[in-house]
């Protein structure tokens, strides 16, 4: 997770891993999956604004969306991604970063794509 604090400086969090399916999600359709990821975060940090991903997988998959539900003082951030994610082995840099529907700015794209250069 990339997130901007009060400060203007970006953070980004711990790598996290997929930890499970979500078997009763009435949203999905015929084909898709839903899985739970945590998130180390605190508010500190400042709001979660882009994540980034890695596929280690063989095959590729389509991400359609990331939910975080219950950021303290923000509700939901939802991130739309609408992407197919391939083997990490494809990229050059080795991952896919998407960017919060409600947070992203200007400024705020360019401390992240800084961050992600260093």
């Amino acid at each position: 997770m990339l997130c901007v604090a009060e400060s203007g400086k970006g953070k980004v969090g711990k790598d996290t891993f997929i930890e499970g399916i979500i078997t009763s999600l009435p949203t999905l359709g015929a084909g898709e999956s839903a899985f739970y990821v945590h998130f180390e975060w605190d508010e500190s940090m400042g709001i979660p604004g882009a994540f980034y991903i890695k596929n280690f997988m063989q095959v590729e998959f389509y991400l359609k969306s990331l939910t975080l539900e219950d950021v303290p003082n923000h509700g939901t951030i939802r991130f739309v991604c609408n992407s197919w994610i391939y083997n990490n082995t494809l990229y050059k840099k080795a991952l896919r970063i998407f960017f919060a529907n409600n947070v992203c700015s200007y400024l705020f794209t360019l401390e992240i794509l800084w961050l992600i250069s260093h």
